[in-house]
């Protein structure tokens, strides 16, 4: 009885603080969404388009705060452990589920760390390849690779354990040829270093790649989801010849995980509210995002079956990603 007098004060302030946090007017300051990866990237796109729209629904400036590096670990890492009060969001994208199976983990449970929002949309990943090769389609690429010694072949991502990355890699194991890993700072890098032959193949954004195919200083051979891209509907799926192949790509918008639950649904509410309006759709579109939004619920969904998938086919192919 002694010990619960004494903790029914902490017990009622809490309540107090999570009271006036429901009752209390939200935002009154500037906001920010933190993305991992370098401007001109579709995260980096993404996160603006929604920081301008939401920032006029809500009355008050959202400021995109770039943090690159580690194929975006790091902007997690600091998202993860910024005070959860509604005025840090991140713009989350498969990380949180691929970074569990890293050999260094995290220190925290990035499952855990998150209070989701709502996805935004799926993004199309597309494999690209130096015109030097000479393929013209998947099934091509690996009779080539086959006949190369191990290492000749080099594939770009932006970062380990990003799902650029992991495309290469669950290629190499599926197809059986051999590719080495080469890492970029962002997309743009990766492009320039793909069309010098610095690499040969490389997975990137399709609307990233795709001027570069039309003029000819890319081919592009097949795309890394289970269904053709909206933007690019005559490349067909590297699932088409390598059945079982599938690196989906989204990218949502999340909080720390003890953000208020008001916050959090009001927040749901503002993202649902501006993927309703034709000029979002627009400029999404425009960038290769397939609009998909979700309640809290069916991302937290999301978030555990893609996991669950991540560590199996990591199990399973044998990739190891430190």
């Amino acid at each position: 009885m002694r010990n619960l007098w004494l903790t029914l004060p902490a017990l009622l302030a809490m309540t107090c603080v999570t009271a006036v946090a429901a009752e209390s007017p939200y935002p009154t300051r500037p906001m920010r969404i933190i993305t991992g990866y370098l401007p001109g990237g579709v995260s980096d796109t993404i996160a603006r388009v929604m920081a301008t729209q939401l920032g006029e629904q809500l009355g008050q400036r959202i400021v995109i705060d770039g943090r690159p590096g580690a194929g975006g670990a790091l902007a997690m890492d600091i998202a993860a452990s910024a005070t959860p009060d509604g005025y840090t969001l991140f713009m989350g994208q498969p990380v949180i589920t691929i970074s569990p199976n890293f050999k260094r983990k995290p220190a925290y449970d990035p499952l855990k760390a998150f209070a989701p929002l709502s996805v935004i949309g799926m993004g199309a990943t597309m494999m690209m390849i130096n015109p030097s090769i000479p393929a013209a389609t998947v099934r091509e690429l690996i009779a080539y690779g086959k006949t190369q010694p191990p290492g000749k072949l080099l594939f770009g991502h932006s970062g380990q354990g990003s799902t650029n990355h992991l495309a290469g890699e669950l290629f190499s194991v599926m197809s059986g040829v051999q590719l080495t890993a080469v890492a970029y700072k962002g997309a743009a890098l990766n492009i320039l270093a793909t069309m010098q032959g610095e690499v040969q193949i490389s997975f990137l954004p399709v609307l990233a790649a795709l001027p570069q195919v039309k003029v000819g200083k890319l081919r592009a051979l097949g795309v890394t989801g289970a269904k053709r891209a909206q933007a690019a509907p005559n490349i067909p799926t590297i699932g088409e010849t390598l059945p079982g192949y599938e690196v989906p790509v989204w990218y949502g918008l999340m909080a720390p995980a003890a953000t208020p639950k008001p916050i959090t649904n009001r927040l749901n509410l503002e993202i649902k509210k501006a993927l309703e309006l034709q000029s979002v759709i627009d400029r999404l579109t425009h960038n290769g995002i397939e609009i998909e939004y979700t309640t809290v619920p069916e991302f937290a969904r999301l978030i555990k079956e893609d996991a669950a998938r991540w560590a199996k086919l990591i199990k399973q192919s044998g990739v190891v990603l430190d």
